[in-house]
């Protein structure tokens, strides 16, 4: 081949390798970039935070725990008190409530029922619903609380404790004379009494999110005539009463007058019988 013939084809030779080269730097690129993208995404991510620390027993709903109690006020009409009270006993029991202590109390201008229960949480809004079909409710509030931070603070907590627990006691299997012993012992029971206390806290807590509490009162209310009378009855119960007393008074006062009236007037009569007459002057 011929210079002149090489010169000609120079210009196709150069475009091929112009094509190759950006060829491969486009290739390069997209890897690059394609990798770059992945990793800024997994470097710039923040780490997902930990959930609280499932336990037996308690239910997290999307990782919360939540706390939740109630109070329903419900007036019944006159003379279906007892009848009420004990139809809402009936449905508390089939919808799985636990009933508490029951107080009845009677005032001047009403009878109540009083009584607490307790409800899984998912059964807490269906048992309100349920006893506001009772009667008239006159009074309703819902309270919702969220423990998550307490209570994953005091499971840390917890777990803190055992650990130093369990470093005390291997220091109390090595320790070499009485005085090392008795300092342990001393720490030991200190931790021991601290961890108690955590795990009592949230033993009460972790009770609190497995039932809900809903704190309920029936009354009736007393017909203002009823009302009426027994004012006027205790009203001539206390005159009666005083009117006894006064009288009781008399008697006693008279008891002891009566006697000593009597010796004065004695006393009287004998001065003036023996009292000598006064002379008359001549």
């Amino acid at each position: 081949m011929h210079y002149g013939d090489i010169l000609k084809l120079a210009p196709f030779v150069i475009l091929l390798l112009a094509f190759g080269l950006f060829g491969c730097l486009g290739i390069g690129d997209t890897s690059g970039s394609g990798g770059g993208t992945s990793f800024g995404e997994s470097s710039g991510r923040a780490a997902p935070s930990m959930a609280p620390s499932p336990v037996s027993g308690v239910a997290a709903n999307d990782g919360q725990y939540i706390t939740k109690s109630g109070y329903i006020s419900i007036k019944v009409p006159e003379g279906t008190l007892k009848a009420k009270f004990e139809d809402m006993q009936a449905k508390l029991k089939s919808g799985g409530a636990e009933l508490g202590d029951i107080t009845y109390n009677e005032y001047s201008d009403r009878k109540t029922y009083s009584l607490s229960v307790k409800v899984v949480p998912d059964r807490f809004e269906s048992m309100l619903t349920t006893l506001q079909g009772v009667g008239e409710v006159k009074d309703l509030s819902v309270n919702l609380e969220d423990v998550t931070k307490q209570y994953t603070d005091l499971d840390t907590r917890i777990r803190n404790k055992e650990i130093e627990l369990k470093r005390l006691q291997d220091l109390y299997d090595k320790a070499g004379n009485v005085s090392d012993l008795l300092s342990v012992e001393r720490e030991l029971g200190r931790v021991e009494t601290e961890l108690e206390l955590l795990k009592q806290e949230k033993d009460s807590l972790t009770a609190r999110i497995q039932k809900s509490t809903i704190n309920i009162t029936l009354y009736v209310e007393t017909p203002a005539t009823q009302q009426f009378t027994v004012s006027l009855e205790g009203l001539a119960g206390l005159f009666f009463g005083a009117m006894a007393a006064a009288i009781m008074l008399i008697i006693g006062a008279a008891g002891f007058l009566i006697p000593l009236i009597a010796m004065l007037a004695l006393l009287w009569f004998i001065y003036k019988k023996t009292r000598p007459k006064p002379k008359l002057g001549k």
